[in-house]
């Protein structure tokens, strides 16, 4: 019996890891909807517009600002080419997750 417990308790405790491994629920979707060029990659004008859909959502208008939208580009543009790719959005929840905890 304990080695049961045990056993659900280490899986219950494993699974948001798990969770923040996996990818989007959406599979993609939503950053291809984004992705208005169709290049694979959000510039700064999609990443505005995404900023944008999120302070509207969420009522924080600050979220729009350029700063904000400067400041996440910053971080989550790992390799510098001015845009955002899936692996790289990917990282960015990832590392944000992490930091989180």
């Amino acid at each position: 019996m304990k080695t049961w417990i045990w056993a659900v308790a280490a899986t219950g405790l494993a699974m948001p890891a798990l969770a923040m491994a996996q990818p989007p629920k959406d599979g993609g979707r939503m950053f291809a909807m984004l992705d208005a060029d169709g290049n694979g990659k959000l510039d700064k004008a999609e990443v505005t517009r995404m900023m944008t859909m999120r302070a509207d959502r969420s009522g924080d208008a600050s979220m729009k600002s350029p700063e904000k939208i400067a400041a996440f580009m910053k971080r989550a543009d790992s390799n510098g080419d001015d845009a955002i790719d899936q692996a790289e959005l990917a990282a960015f929840r990832k590392a944000r997750a992490a930091s989180a905890k």
